[in-house]
């Protein structure tokens, strides 16, 4: 006979464990990169953007940030579908339910 978990009024009752989660929105050369069109990070708290993009592998950070940490030419990031180049930038604090988008300009000529 399975378990049942019981509650202090002996109903049966289900608990569901939450991990706070920041979704990672891929486009074009990106997306091919990692494979999928959208990660999740686990976070506690608030974090700022810089720090979300150092969580990336080698082969996608690379295109992203150079190796001093700024954002490499032709990059699009939007933090909830905002440009954060408008705002606190890299500074921008982002955390559980927050959703950055990486899109990466394609030039052609």
């Amino acid at each position: 006979m399975p378990h049942k978990l019981n509650g202090p009024d002996t109903k049966l009752f289900r608990t569901t464990v939450m991990f706070p989660v920041l979704k990672l929105e891929l486009f074009g050369p990106l997306r091919s990169l990692v494979g999928r069109k959208e990660l999740t990070i686990h976070v506690e708290g608030k974090m700022k953007l810089r720090e979300v993009l150092k969580t990336l592998s080698h082969e996608v950070k690379r295109h992203v940030v150079d190796d001093a940490g700024n954002v490499q030419p032709g990059i699009l990031i939007l933090v909830n579908g905002a440009d954060v180049r408008y705002s606190s930038w890299l500074d921008t604090e982002v955390g559980d339910d927050d959703t950055v988008t990486l899109i990466p300009s394609i030039h052609g000529g």
